[in-house]
């Protein structure tokens, strides 16, 4: 009896062995890299790296415009609207004009060069009963031009520029009346249809806003004439696209 006794105090005074599992409400041991960044992922927990594939690059429409010499011929109907001056009406019938043009491309939608136009007019009402009454419009200047388009074979455009112009007429007293001065806006309308590399063709529109400082006396002071022009227009591109 007093040996059972002497065990059972001896069982209960030796050291428990050490459990293999955690009490409850304890956390498992993490390892020591989890301990030093709180931003790592359990252990268990595998990050591959899957980047999203980047965008493909599209790269931009060649050049075909910088560099280029461009050179340009139109013809077509022109009408000159409004007055010469304050006491002269534009009363001159409908001409047919001529217009060239000469631009280098600065880069790959603008060209910067200079514009002329020839127009003669008959049968306006001023010379209805004239065997010989005509008139002549003379216009030349700087424009910039821009190109809406790249690469493509057809190359719509717009141009904007200034200069100076002269028109000479015939009055009925068979004397020769003469009005110059600044076409303050030029402005047009176009586009090109390239049919070859170095041709193209297509229409285009024009207004020109002037007004003449210098006037035969007794017509008044100056006012805005305006002068429109259509027609087709034929390009040289050298070297072409």
């Amino acid at each position: 009896m007093k040996r059972a006794l002497l065990i059972a105090v001896g069982t209960l005074l030796s050291p428990a062995p050490a459990l293999a599992q955690s009490t409850p409400g304890s956390e498992p041991t993490a390892p020591a890299q989890a301990r030093l960044d709180p931003d790592a992922p359990p252990p268990t927990v595998h990050v591959v790296d899957d980047p999203e594939p980047k965008t493909p690059l599209v790269p931009r429409a060649a050049d075909v415009l910088g560099s280029h010499v461009l050179l340009g011929a139109a013809v077509g109907p022109a009408w000159s609207l409004g007055q010469f001056a304050s006491n002269r009406s534009s009363d001159v019938g409908t001409g047919f004009g001529f217009r060239a043009d000469v631009g280098f491309g600065v880069s790959r939608s603008v060209v910067l060069g200079a514009w002329g136009s020839l127009a003669g007019y008959t049968d306006g009402t001023r010379c209805a009963d004239e065997e010989h009454c005509s008139g002549r419009a003379f216009s030349v200047g700087p424009f910039v031009r821009y190109h809406l388009s790249q690469g493509l074979r057809f190359d719509p455009w717009l141009t904007l520029g200034g200069g100076y112009r002269r028109l000479t007429f015939d009055d009925t007293a068979g004397g020769r009346q003469k009005f110059s001065g600044i076409e303050w806006l030029h402005f047009e309308l176009g586009a090109d249809y390239y049919v070859f590399s170095g041709l193209g063709v297509g229409p285009y529109a024009s207004l020109g806003l002037s007004s003449y400082t210098k006037r035969p006396s007794g017509s008044g002071e100056a006012t805005v004439n305006t002068e429109l022009s259509t027609g087709l227009r034929f390009l040289f591109d050298l070297p072409g696209r």
